[in-house]
């Protein structure tokens, strides 16, 4: 049966050629699990979304400098230490984070000590 409406999606003289990838299935139960979750999601972005957001914009690291897997993950998790560095000075102050990582520094030195 020829398609009325052929010339309007496409100019290939066989016909127009749809694709599924083998991880389709995967796609549309995550989408149907989001679409019944709505609520759920919207509070993650509030809560979740917020420090890559700022990382991105207030710190400024908008992409990656370096490509392999595991540089990738180390660069993250670099942003992440100074955002949540951060966010310890603003609520807490350098003051008492100085205290806490001198005292840190004493105890690791005092089991180091204990081991000899």
């Amino acid at each position: 049966m020829e398609c009325l409406q052929k010339d309007q999606c496409t100019t290939n003289a066989n016909g127009r050629i749809i694709k599924r990838s083998e991880k389709n299935d995967i796609y549309e139960k995550v989408s149907e699990t989001m679409d019944e979750n709505k609520d759920i999601y919207k509070l993650r972005q509030q809560i979740v979304e917020h420090p890559f957001g700022t990382i991105k914009r207030a710190l400024g690291y908008t992409y990656f400098l370096i490509r392999d897997n595991e540089s990738v993950k180390a660069e993250s998790f670099i942003h992440f230490l100074i955002y949540n560095l951060k966010r310890v000075i603003n609520i807490k102050g350098v003051k008492e984070l100085m205290t806490f990582f001198n005292s840190l520094i004493l105890r690791l030195f005092l089991i180091l000590i204990k081991s000899i």
